[in-house]
């Protein structure tokens, strides 16, 4: 009775997954921006890898003709769907932050930008960048030579 309902749970969890990248590939088809687009394909990461991973865990937990290699194979569908939990946030977001902050693309219409105050003008980047700069020196004359024999 428990495997049957786990059995379900997991064949759920895939349909739903299915679901989220459905969804997931509309966003990219029909949202704006890049920002728009970043948050659609990320929630067809989250939902629609996650899910079905864990959706398929469950499903190699009460599939009993594979023998003990069932527990083998939740544990890694399990492992995968944690770091695919952890990385793909953490990815969009050093994405996204680097495209905002290198100003690469149109910038999306906002009302209110409070990491506008954090961008340097280019200006500023500019002179930074000419302040650092180290000046070409004289050339040395080499300490050794080779000559042919």
């Amino acid at each position: 009775m428990i495997s049957e309902i786990i059995f379900i749970t997991g064949s759920m969890a895939i349909l739903i997954g299915a679901i989220y990248d459905l969804i997931a590939a509309i966003g990219l088809l029909r949202f704006p921006d890049f920002y728009m687009r970043t948050h659609a394909a990320t929630v067809g990461t989250i939902g629609g890898a996650t899910l079905p991973v864990f959706g398929a865990g469950l499903v190699a937990l009460v599939y009993h003709p594979l023998g003990s290699q069932r527990f083998f194979m939740a544990g890694i569908a399990f492992t995968v769907g944690i770091l695919i939990l952890v990385i793909a946030p953490t990815g969009s977001h050093s994405i996204i932050s680097a495209v905002y902050f290198g100003r690469i693309g149109k910038k999306p219409k906002l009302i209110v930008d409070q990491l506008e105050e954090d961008l340097p003008k280019r200006s500023d980047v500019a002179e930074l960048v000419r302040e650092h700069e180290e000046l070409p020196a004289e050339e040395e004359e080499p300490k050794f030579t080779f000559r042919r024999v």
